[in-house]
């Protein structure tokens, strides 16, 4: 499947992590990572000294992903705080 170039990569995603990606993707654009080192997100998201900063966006969508392999939460429902 290709995706339009101009699309955003979160817009392919499922609708559940979505926003918890795009919370991250923005967050992470606004680092000295990305912004003054010229490095992709993907490169900052390793290392994490780079990343503190997003932390709490990151931990949200690791929370997001890891609830829709835990069948507790699949049956449950994601817990939103």
């Amino acid at each position: 499947q290709k995706t339009n170039s101009s699309q955003h990569p979160t817009s392919t995603m499922p609708k559940k992590c979505a926003e918890a990606a795009l919370s991250l993707l923005t967050c992470m654009e606004e680092t000295e990572c990305v912004l003054k080192d010229k490095k992709t997100v993907s490169e900052c998201l390793k290392d994490e000294i780079e990343s503190e900063a997003c932390k709490a966006q990151r931990n949200a969508y690791y929370t997001c992903k890891h609830s829709q392999l835990n069948m507790r939460t699949r049956i449950r429902g994601v817990r939103v705080y």
